[in-house]
């Protein structure tokens, strides 16, 4: 699912999605759920009583959970994933050959870090397999010219479970059984210990360790087989709805694209990668001596390693203080720069700036997540879009009409690299492009 170096390997560590003003300014903050008070069906109907808002709340939020789970069960990564298998030569010929240990090293090298679990099923036994662990969204298929067919899953349960919740702030449970649900349903897995509650409705409030909860349930599949209902908790604590006038719909949309920014600027991985970067003694040496090959072979080695770095560029002190650029390394459009310094034996010598994210990945990961058409813009130009050309003007918050059709529009301002505003608008349509659309 989703791996550009990989824009969910970015995803380790979501804030909650911020609920509240219609301004635009950086959400999450409050760690409080996007909301707001008005409907959740993205056509803009009126919600405007706090009863209502929780459960539109709710209900946008699955569905971000939604196009999570169905990229996993038929987004890009498993139309690749399921491309390997079926064109391994090595694979066939073991399955032919009946050599489960040939074929099991040739699947060792189809997972390539993308696909989290797989079994080639014979003669209705499995015959070779690779991968541990629970995994969810299995694919189904078979292989070509032998006699056996395979099931993979490209989605572990620990981070479908981790990116919904980064994402949504929902706490996540996992159960067997449908999203109906029914008293004894098992758990799986989940963000939160313990057994699950004894019956949890499909949609609704619910209490729990004595804290409420805002909940909606989704239908999925567990590998090899069997059914999945997952179900969000979304905290009420975390729900505020300000009053009426803002589409809670678009209000929860745009804050989740929010948080994906942020994600990309400020959380546990960003921090990790910094200090990784600080405090590479190569890099520190290379700066100090104002090595320029030496400083590019070091930024180099950030790309090919398993961190994911787009762009850095250094800066080296000089004897008053002063800062000069010294070089530079990566893809044009990039953003949410990050800060960091540089010490050898004790002394400053240089400054850097890096990003984990360029524009083209930011706008996949909030297109597929929300569904909302992507618009970033330095000034008057537009750097990156699903739509294209951008509509002439996008208001913060709003209606925009284009191309014969009306949108909602969010609106907030990032960072581009190294530096100034990149303004990122979300606009949602009265029907969002289908969930599970790569």
């Amino acid at each position: 699912m989703l791996r550009p170096a990989s824009a969910l390997a970015i995803l380790a560590a979501f804030l909650l999605v911020a609920c509240g003003s219609s301004g635009g300014g950086p959400a999450g903050s409050d760690g409080n759920v996007a909301s707001s008070s008005s409907s959740s069906n993205g056509r803009g109907d009126s919600a405007s009583t706090k009863e209502g808002c929780p459960a539109a709340v709710a209900s946008t939020l699955s569905e971000v959970a939604q196009r999570i789970y169905r990229q996993a069960a038929a987004g890009r990564g498993v139309t690749e994933a399921v491309a390997r298998v079926t064109r391994s030569s090595a694979l066939a010929a073991a399955i032919s050959g009946g050599d489960a240990g040939a074929a099991r090293t040739a699947l060792d090298g189809l997972l390539a870090k993308q696909i989290a679990r797989i079994d080639i099923v014979k003669a209705g036994r499995v015959f070779a397999s690779a991968g541990t662990g629970p995994a969810i969204a299995p694919v189904r298929g078979a292989v070509p010219g032998t006699d056996a067919s395979f099931v993979l899953s490209v989605q572990a349960d620990d981070s479908y479970m981790n990116v919904t919740r980064q994402v949504t702030g929902a706490e996540i449970l996992l159960l067997s059984g449908p999203a109906s649900g029914s008293p004894g349903s098992r758990r799986l897995a989940g963000t939160i210990p313990g057994p699950p509650p004894a019956r949890i409705p499909a949609s609704g409030t619910l209490e729990y360790k004595k804290k409420k909860y805002e909940t909606f349930s989704l239908a999925g599949s567990v590998f090899p087989s069997g059914g999945l209902r997952i179900v969000l908790m979304v905290p009420a604590g975390a729900i505020r709805c300000p009053g009426a006038g803002t589409n809670v719909h678009i209000e929860t949309l745009g804050h989740v694209g929010e948080l994906i920014y942020q994600e990309e600027a400020g959380s546990p991985y960003v921090k990790a990668t910094l200090r990784h970067i600080e405090a590479d003694t190569g890099f520190q040496r290379a700066v100090a001596t104002r090595d320029l090959a030496a400083t590019r072979a070091a930024i180099v080695g950030f790309f090919a390693a398993h961190i994911h770095v787009v762009r850095v560029r250094v800066y080296v002190s000089e004897p008053s203080g002063a800062q000069r650029f010294f070089y530079d390394l990566g893809g044009p459009y990039v953003l949410a720069p990050v800060h960091g310094t540089l010490r050898s034996a004790g002394k400053v010598v240089g400054h850097f700036s890096f990003a984990i994210q360029d524009d083209a990945g930011y706008m996949k990961l909030a297109h597929r997540f929300t569904g909302a058409e992507v618009v970033m813009r330095t000034g008057a130009k537009q750097v990156q879009g699903t739509l294209q050309p951008r509509p002439a003007s996008i208001p913060d918050r709003g209606t925009v009409s284009y191309n014969g059709r009306d949108y909602q529009a969010y609106s907030f301002t990032g960072e581009a690299f190294p530096s100034g505003p990149l303004r990122i608008s979300l606009l949602v349509g009265e029907s969002a492009r289908p969930a599970g659309e790569g």
